[in-house]
């Protein structure tokens, strides 16, 4: 009843006290470990009883506990302690026990139990912390110890899939673990405890001050913190942690300063990142949280905030955080917050690079509303950063480098800001980025980003809604052209530096992209950029001519603001001209520069052309010229004639225009009369235009030709608006002819010509004032009056006298009719006809002739003369044939002249129509002339002589206002007779002919055309021209061309279909019709294109014929007219684009026989890329003309094309096969993939075939195809779904760019284009397209490592010693070339794409490759890939580490050296991996195959580098296996070979080194050592002995170190082996260690029997050595040993006797050495007589007659004469130990031992000081002795004097010391 009455504390004590007594009476380890597994628990879980005194008696329980659980064999139940800890949170006492057993009882479980406590820690981690953050960060440290010796399994293996579920990771437990994880790997511990990035109280749980020993890996328990933050990320790597959850650590990770712990997170990140949503709003916002910190924490370290903003710039939507971006960047560049967070210097550069190049990304792919909303302050921020560094001159010493760069960005923001911050009334951004450009002196890089900058912001001015921003600019613009001239100057006033960069070319594409084209302003500005001319820059010029040029305004404007694409840009409507009223008035100075209105508002104000004379000629020609294109544009526009095409020539088809049509001229005759017709018409523009070329062509004088090309321009317009111009225009210039006198006297024959005919024009003018016009005629009349006599330059001025006297009598005579016969005019024309047919007869003078022709011709042209006039002065006859053979020379003016004098010849008679018939003739003689240009000028003539007045060519002609004179009725027979003759004419063989009449054809048309005559010949004009098209001369198919053209114009619609089914039959026919068309005489070769041999080659048909007979082969004869037929084919297609043909298809597929008929453009667009420039030519000229809109068409007969293309590819003709690989390049090109994606397969392989092609050209060609199919294919690869087609077409590209037609082909320039292509293939594809090629990939491109390799790479291997090489440096070049290579470029891209499928699929080709390599390169490598495979794709090749680590092992003994080190290097780096099964394995290899197994050096070389490789690049395989490695090495640093053992003592130095390692590995050691003391080789058997005797050294080298009893034991036996048999060089080694062992080792083993005697045996034994070299190591052992084993008899004075005996007697020579050299012998013999000698004090027994037998023997060395030193100071030596053990010894010596003594070491000395200090030692030592007063007397008298002697002080200090003890 008692007990049921107690109380629930009593019960509670009652159970405790139980508890307690059961502990207590456990009398073992094992009992109290067994009641602390079922006890500790439960009495723990009372320290949550609500009783004190439970709780105290439980304390008290744990405290006996706590003293008894000191030895660490007791486990305590940790599991049990953790389910408790976990299940009672609400029991803070409770829990704080069960984790100090947890924690103590944690390291004293094995490995095993560890792990499997590792789900017990995981599972409701994330809930411990919300109890007890102290508790949460202890259960922590305690599961990453517990983490550490988990083996996680391989990465996305099955065991990794079901990690999670193993360890029962719940999903907030990982979200904890990844956040713990994070704070971990950011966390340092710091005195401040703060880490950025780090709360107060995160910081706390990583390192809280009650655990100091946390992070301390001596004290128990401790962490290594780098080794953990590198175990958790290898944790974080596997499947339980989701991407999303893994991507903060990651990132943490990579910017560790750890390089083991970042390489890791970058792997990790990059693997991450593709399966990351960047656009998550959550994660961006974290993500700049870490950033700029919060709160409570700090920004983080500068190399985290540069990888989150090179993660940020992934992120579209981190540009929309508009606060935060800005807040960056002003941190980042401008505060002094960036100061605090960075290191100054690279880490600066590197913090701002990030920041600039994220805001580069902001600026470029950031969304509208977000760049906006950033712009202003961003733009203003960065302009105050360059401000900062010194602007515009930057500061001295600042980092510029991301000065470009912050340009480059402020010009992105202004131009995707709004555009009200850029397009401000006073333009302040914009002018200082002009002016940074002027004068930022800070580097060209910087200058290049400011153009850049500039030419960016050119696309925000170009739509400019606000005019007075427009205005703003235009003055702005003004103000750069006009101030940059005076920058320099003005700039050294202010005292501002002198530094100026042009910024004209800037100036000018502002221009020309900011203001349109009809922008006067604009305009000008392009004419004062070419004001200095050729002292411009060349790109300034060129900008201004673009500006100019509205083809080239329309080519600057943006691609989508055009429709047409096409070369010819012939929309007009799309670009407005500049209106000619406001271009002249502000060209040409009718309004104010300084005060411009609107662009369209250009008012007339009073004014001039002078405002031109301040401006250079460039700029004024360059204006007049602008201001008459914009007058001859508005002309035709006005009277609504077709524009004329916009496109590259529209400059010079407005002057071509002017100049042949009429309809233009007309046009610009109308414009002249409104002109004429205004109320203000003297200062009418159009006036003002003529009066400012008038001015221009009167001003520039100079012989420069910029001023003469200036002068010529402005002249040529003045004359052409003279021209045109009315009598009435005229009239307020006609003063302008008065003037013209100096400028017909000009150097200029050109200016001359021009002055001579404005005079003429004005001149005649019905209100001209005659009397000054009599004045200059009479100047003019005067100075042609010596032309006989003439010289130099008089024959300047009579030449543009004769001109202007031509023209001024010729227009003066069609001006007024029959006003010639009044007496004034007759006098002076007859006196100018006189000296004008004086010249003709009698001048040779080429230039006074000239202007002779000129003048007649404009006198006969205007029928100023007629034949009765010649004939007062020469007959017509005589001036037909002077001017006929002038014409001959290719003279036109005398080819026009002959025809123009005809027309003064009306043939009435006989002798009239002779005349006219001798010029037809004179005309036709003059096909021989071989100038072009001379024949066309014949065709005019004809025109001329058929037409007269009516031909076309004379239309221009007529510059004054008259009416034309009547065609004569000669002309009606005439024009029939003269194109006949030309039809025959084209007919004729010879060539000359040919070419001439065809040309003569061609202008009879053209000028002729509109004649009946010429219209019933058309027909047979037609067959003429045909016939021509294949004819071999170039110029002769340009003209046929170009006639069929004219006769296509001027046929009706029947004609018109003929015609070009003819052509189109031509075109596409492979049938030349040379059948009836050849004679003897008809060329169908080139000269020189077939050689006969002897000088001479076949051209003609007569020459084939003749070649034929004489080698009586008839057969000849076809063959070479089927060549010639070929010839023709091509010639007649390169002749279809010439001039009129292109034009003809052209208008036929519009309405013609073309558009019922498209068959036409498959084999056009083949043409097109013919290799015949002349045919490609042509057949662009039709394409362009023929097709409108290529797009369209091409996309319409696309398949048709393909098929043709694909047919002719393989086609007999070379030329056919070419141009259809460059067509089909051509054709898919910039096409959707569905439009050619089905005859891919068809391409490809016939690209293959043709690449193969026997013509080198077609090869080419085909090579180009492949390469676009190439760069089709990289794109499509590049896609991450790559279509099935794309991926099908890999599997044959490859194959062929890896075969003998690719990589391997015996071409150069394929292997360069395959090894391209491959490249390209492998960098752009996509891993999932690209992981099936990968194994065959890099077995292929392995192997060709070799194949590639250059042969006279291998030549000169071979003959290395002729160069001055060795073969090892030639290796190393070779294998640095490998590492180079593009080719392991692309392998390491393929193994970037590795997965564990492909990893498998990819051993056996590896493994093939390695086993297949022949060549170095290759073999190079293979071990390469293995490197790379084991450092950087460690995840995936783990598993197969194994398997290549024995692959390596069988591969490793190449022939070549340089392999075998290259696998060995990489076998250490595969050891990283390898199992540890394999490890041992590969060092079983290393010692039993190559070392010990093998009989040679190289084996044995060869196994120290793959040691060495392995400790190096796999230490920590090395150091876990180091009984396996480390006793080798040991040995192997023995070896006898330098080389090998330099190889291994360097391993043991760096990787192992210290005497405590022996110890720790004895055993092994000397096992490994006496294995081969027996061994048959000496190598191996002299290596082992030098390795036990090391070990000895090693064991009693240390100090305070002493060695056991037991090492002793398992030394003596090896070391006694070792010593045994005959000696050897090095055996000395042994020996000393011996002798070391004898004095160190443990007394007690020494004294045993059998140990003892052993010793002496072996002593006494090696001392009676004979071998000469090693008897002075074995005295030096015996006296060494005898010295330590006092207690033996080692008869040292009868070894020692007999050999000094020997040695000192001179009459014997007992002791000889092979070199028989006496100085050697002297040498060996004095080191055997000091170690002898020394030697003897130990060994001699002082209790007898030992000290007489000791002086005994040293006294024979008086016998040598002289005693060598080294052998008296070892007499003195073995003295002074003698002595002095006599001492120790306590063993009297007699007197007369003494007296030997001192005489002994008083005798004369006359040695170096060091020898005298021994001998004072040893007086000092006799000094101590007992003897008699006597002997003290004298002795002191013997110190005395010595000391007296002696110099040394050191010696004196010895010899006082004596005499003191004397």
């Amino acid at each position: 009843m008692a007990s049921t009455q107690q109380s629930p504390e009593a019960r509670e004590l009652s159970l405790v006290g139980k508890v307690e007594l059961r502990i207590a009476l456990a009398n073992t380890d094992t009992q109290l470990q067994d009641l602390l597994n079922t006890y500790l628990a439960p009495l723990l879980l009372k320290l949550a009883s609500e009783h004190r005194a439970v709780r105290d008696k439980v304390i008290t329980i744990c405290h006996h506990i706590k003293s008894r659980i000191q030895p660490p064999s007791i486990k305590l139940p940790v599991s049990a302690l953790l389910k408790q800890f976990k299940e009672h949170s609400h029991k803070p006492l409770v829990r704080q026990f069960d984790l100090q057993y947890i924690q103590q009882g944690l390291s004293r479980l094995s490995r095993s139990e560890q792990v499997d406590l590792l789900p017990d820690l995981i599972h409701g981690i994330a809930r411990t912390s919300t109890s007890s953050l102290e508790h949460a960060s202890q259960i922590f440290f305690l599961l990453l110890r517990v983490m550490t010796q988990y083996d996680l399994p391989p990465r996305e293996s099955n065991q990794d899939r079901e990690l999670q579920s193993q360890l029962q990771v719940a999903e907030e437990d990982a979200d904890f673990l990844r956040r713990r994880f994070g704070d971990l790997i950011l966390f340092n511990p710091t005195p401040t405890k703060s880490v950025p990035g780090l709360t107060a109280d995160e910081y706390k749980f990583l390192d809280s001050e009650e655990r100091p020993q946390t992070w301390d890996q001596k004290s128990g328990g401790g962490l290594n913190l780098a080794e953990t933050k590198y175990m958790i990320c290898q944790w974080l790597t596997s499947d339980i942690f989701t991407h999303d959850q893994r991507l903060v650590p990651a990132l943490f990770a990579s910017a560790d300063a750890n390089p083991r712990v970042s390489e890791l997170g970058d792997d990790l990140l990059k693997r991450t990142l593709p399966n990351i949503n960047l656009e998550d709003e959550a994660l961006i916002n974290v993500l700049f949280g870490f950033y700029f910190g919060g709160p409570v924490t700090s920004p983080a370290r500068a190399p985290l905030r540069i990888k989150i903003l090179t993660l940020i710039s992934k992120s579209l939507l981190s540009t929309t955080f508009a606060d935060k971006i800005v807040q960056l960047v002003e941190d980042g560049l401008l505060s002094e917050q960036v100061e605090r967070i960075m290191v100054r210097g690279r880490e600066t550069t590197k913090m701002r690079t990030a920041i600039f190049s994220y805001i580069n990304f902001v600026a470029r792919q950031g969304t509208g509303s977000s760049t906006r909303a950033v712009a202003h302050k961003l733009v203003y921020a960065l302009k105050d950063f360059i401000e900062t560094q010194g602007w515009p001159v930057a500061n001295p010493g600042e980092d510029c480098a991301l000065r470009g760069l912050g340009y480059e960005i402020i010009g992105l923001f202004l131009k995707a800001g709004p555009p009200e911050l850029l397009q401000e009334e006073n333009l302040e951004l914009l002018r200082w980025l002009f002016r940074s450009l002027r004068e930022d002196n800070s580097g060209n890089s910087t200058s290049v980003s400011l153009e850049e900058t500039l030419s960016t912001l050119m696309g925000a001015f170009s739509h400019v809604e606000d005019r007075d921003v427009e205005d703003s600019l235009r003055q702005f613009l003004l103000e750069q052209m006009n101030d940059l001239d005076q920058s320099d100057n003005a700039a050294a006033r202010l005292g501002k530096p002198s530094f100026s960069r042009s910024t004209r070319y800037i100036t000018v594409r502002f221009a020309n992209r900011c203001l349109p084209y009809h922008d006067v302003v604009a305009r000008w500005v392009d004419v004062l950029a070419l004001e200095h001319g050729s002292q411009e820059r060349h790109e300034v010029i060129e900008e201004a001519k673009k500006g100019l040029d509205p083809y080239w305004h329309l080519m600057n404007q943006s691609w989508d603001e055009r429709s047409n694409r096409s070369g010819d840009v012939n929309q007009p409507q799309e670009l407005r001209f500049p209106d000619f009223s406001s271009t002249a008035s502000f060209f040409l100075g009718l309004v104010d520069h300084q005060n411009l209105p609107a662009a369209d508002c250009y008012q007339e104000s009073p004014g001039s052309a002078a405002a031109l004379q301040g401006r250079q000629p460039a700029a004024c020609s360059a204006a007049v010229r602008f201001c008459r294109q914009m007058l001859v544009v508005e002309a035709m526009t006005a009277s609504e004639e077709p524009n004329i095409s916009i496109n590259a020539d529209w400059e010079r088809k407005v002057d071509l225009t002017v100049a042949t049509s009429g309809a233009a001229r007309l046009a610009i005759l109308k414009a002249l009369r409104v002109a004429e017709e205004s109320e203000s018409k003297n200062h009418h523009p159009v006036l003002e235009l003529l009066k400012a070329s008038s001015q221009c062509f009167q001003k520039f004088e100079g012989s420069s030709p910029g001023f003469a090309d200036c002068r010529r321009q402005c002249g040529e317009i003045f004359i052409e608006l003279c021209s045109l111009g009315s009598n009435a225009f005229l009239s307020p210039i006609i003063s302008v002819a008065l003037n013209l006198e100096r400028q017909t006297e000009a150097n200029d024959p050109q200016t001359r010509a021009l002055a001579a005919q404005a005079f003429g024009i004005l001149a005649t003018h019905e209100r001209s004032h005659w009397s000054r016009v009599f004045d200059v005629l009479h100047g003019l009349q005067k100075t042609c009056q010596i032309s006989s006599t003439a010289v130099g330059a008089q024959v300047n001025k009579i030449h543009g006298a004769l001109l202007a006297l031509g023209f001024f009598f010729s227009r003066l005579s069609f001006r007024r009719g029959e006003a010639h016969e009044e007496n004034w005019f007759q006098q002076n024309f007859d006196q100018f006809l006189k000296v004008l047919f004086a010249i003709v007869q009698k001048s040779k003078d080429a230039l006074l002739l000239d202007a002779t022709f000129t003048a007649l011709d404009q006198v006969a042209l205007f029928h100023a003369i007629t034949p009765e006039m010649i004939s007062k002065y020469v007959s017509l006859e005589e001036l037909v044939l002077k001017v006929a053979n002038t014409a001959k020379s290719g003279n036109e003016k005398a080819i026009a002249c002959l025809a123009h004098l005809a027309m003064v010849i009306e043939g009435k008679d006989e002798s009239e129509k002779a005349y006219v018939k001798s010029i037809e003739e004179s005309l036709h003689d003059l096909h021989e002339i071989k100038q072009t240009e001379s024949q066309f000028a014949v065709g005019e003539a004809l025109s001329c002589l058929a037409c007269g007045w009516d031909s076309k060519a004379l239309a221009t002609k007529i510059d004054v206002e008259a009416s034309v004179p009547e065609i004569s009725k000669r002309y009606q027979s005439a024009l029939p007779q003269i194109i006949d003759r030309t039809l025959e004419d084209c007919r004729q063989t010879k060539p000359s002919l040919k070419k001439a009449a065809v040309i003569w054809l061609l202008c009879l048309i053209q000028y002729c055309g509109h004649r009946t005559e010429v219209q019933e010949r058309l027909p047979a004009c037609q067959g003429a021209f045909k016939r021509c098209l294949s004819d071999r001369d170039t110029l002769v198919q340009e003209s046929a061309s170009r006639g069929l053209g004219l006769v296509y114009e001027h046929g009706d619609r029947q004609l018109k279909d003929d015609l070009v089914r003819d052509l189109v039959g031509s075109f596409s026919s492979d049938k030349a019709q040379t059948s009836g068309t050849v004679t003897e005489d008809t060329q169908l070769f080139e000269a020189g294109a077939l050689p006969t041999g002897d000088g001479n080659s076949i051209t003609t048909y007569k020459d084939i014929m003749n070649l034929a007979a004489e080698v009586g082969d008839s057969s000849l004869v076809y063959r070479f007219m089927s060549l010639a037929s070929n010839n023709a084919i091509w010639s007649t297609r390169a002749a279809f684009g010439r001039f009129g043909l292109s034009n003809v298809l052209s208008d036929s597929s519009v309405d013609g026989y073309l558009a019922e008929n498209p068959k036409l453009f498959p084999k056009l667009f083949r043409y097109r890329f013919d290799p015949n420039t002349n045919v490609q030519r042509s057949m662009n000229d039709i394409w362009h003309a023929l097709v409108k809109n290529p797009t369209a068409t091409i996309d319409h007969h696309f398949d048709a094309m393909m098929e043709d293309l694909l047919q002719s590819i393989l086609g007999r003709e070379w030329r056919a096969r070419q141009a259809s690989c460059d067509a089909i390049a051509d054709l898919i090109q910039a096409r959707p993939a569905e439009k050619y994606e089905k005859y891919l397969g068809r391409v490809w392989t016939l690209c293959f075939k043709v690449m193969d092609d026997i013509k080198d050209s077609v090869r080419v060609a085909a090579a180009g195809l492949a390469r676009t199919l190439t760069g089709i294919l990289t794109r499509g690869l590049e896609s991450s779904a790559s279509s099935d087609k794309t991926v099908a077409t890999l599997k044959d590209v490859l194959p062929f760019l890896l075969s003998t037609q690719g990589l391997e082909s015996s071409a150069e320039d394929i292997r360069i284009f395959a090894l391209h292509a491959l490249l390209e293939i492998i960098k752009r594809a996509s891993a999932p397209t690209l992981r099936p090629f990968i194994p065959e990939l890099v077995e292929k491109i392995l192997g060709l490592l070799s194949t590639m390799e250059p042969e006279a790479v291998n030549y000169v291997h071979m003959n290395a010693q002729r160069y001055n090489l060795t073969e090892q440096r030639i290796d190393d070049m070779r294998l640095a070339s490998v590492r180079a290579s593009p080719l392991m470029e692309a392998v390491e891209r393929c193994l970037d794409l590795l997965d564990d499928a492909t990893m498998k699929a990819l051993v056996p080709k590896i493994e093939s490759a390695m086993k297949t390599a022949v060549g170095m390169p290759s073999k190079a490598g293979c071990s390469r890939i293995l490197v790379s495979l084991s450092t950087r794709h460690s995840f995936v090749f783990r598993p197969h580490s194994d398997h290549f680590l024995n692959l390596v092992q069988k591969l490793i003994m190449d022939r070549n050296e340089t392999v075998s080190l290259s696998y060995a290097a990489s076998g250490g780096y595969v050891a990283r991996g390898a199992s540890d099964k394999a490890v041992i394995q590969l060092a079983t290899f290393l010692k039993q195959k190559l070392y010990f197994g093998s009989g040679d050096d190289r084996s044995r070389l060869i196994a120290g580098e793959l040691v060495q490789a392995v400790a190096k690049h796999a230490s920590d395989r090395f150091n876990s296996f180091a009984s396996e490695f480390v006793p080798f090495v040991f040995f192997a640093k023995h070896d006898s070979n330098d080389a090998i053992k330099d190889v291994f003592r360097e391993i043991w130095g760096e990787h192992v080194g210290g005497s405590r390692t022996v110890s720790l590995h004895l055993k092994e050691i000397l096992g490994l050592a006496a294995e081969h003391l027996g061994s048959s080789r000496w190598v191996l058997k002299h290596a082992a002995s030098r390795t036990i005797a090391d070990v000895v050294d090693a064991i009693t080298g240390n100090v305070g170190q002493s060695m056991s009893t037991s090492e002793a034991e398992t030394l003596w036996e090896p070391l006694c082996t070792a010593l045994s048999g005959k000696t050897w060089e090095g055996k000395e080694v042994v020996l000393e260690a011996f002798a070391t062992f004898v004095q160190k080792g443990p007394g007690e083993f020494l004294s045993k029997n059998n140990v003892a005697d052993e010793v002496k045996k072996i002593a006494m034994r090696e001392a009676k050595r004979q071998n000469e070299a090693y008897r002075p190591h074995a005295y030096a052992a015996l006296g060494r040993v005898a010295a330590a084993r006092k207690d033996q008899d080692f008869a040292v004075v009868d070894i020692i006797g007999s050999v000094i005996d020997q040695l000192t007697n001179p009459d014997e020579d007992a002791m000889d050495i092979d070199s028989g050299k006496g100085s050697q012998k002297d040498t060996l013999r004095d080191l055997t007589l000091e170690n002898a000698i020394e030697a003897l004090a130990p060994g001699v027994n002082l209790q007898g007659e030992g000290a007489y037998e000791f002086l005994d023997i040293v006294g024979k060395t008086e016998n040598l004469k002289p005693v060598p030193t080294t052998i008296s100071s070892a007499v003195f030596t073995a003295s002074r130990d003698l002595l002095k053990r006599s001492l120790t010894e306590k063993v009297k010596l007699g007197f007369q031992a003494i007296a030997r003594f001192a005489d002994t070491l008083f005798e004369p000395v006359d040695g170096p000081e060091q020898l005298r200090k021994v001998r004072a030692g040893a007086i000092l030592e006799l000094s101590k002795v007992e003897m008699e007063a006597d002997a003290k007397s004298e002795m002191m008298e013997k110190v005395t004097k010595e000391i007296e002697k002696e110099v040394s002080p050191a010696v004196k200090q010895e010899l006082e010391q004596a005499r003191l003890n004397l």
